[in-house]
């Protein structure tokens, strides 16, 4: 398998997990919307190291 590629998009199980428990309490405690401090996404793509690795 190539990266990045599947024989058969078709089999490809793209459902999300479940929320861990201790979300819906974080996002309940802070329903004014002053959620500081939380932050979201794969930091690590914006790495030097990784420059050029994904995608090609």
């Amino acid at each position: 398998m190539k990266f990045g590629s599947v024989d058969d998009p078709g089999n490809l199980n793209l459902s999300l997990p479940q929320d861990h428990p201790d979300t819906y309490k974080v996002l309940e405690s802070n329903k004014q919307g002053q959620l500081e401090g939380i932050y979201v996404g794969c930091a690590k793509w914006n790495k030097k190291d990784l420059k050029g690795f994904y995608p090609r």
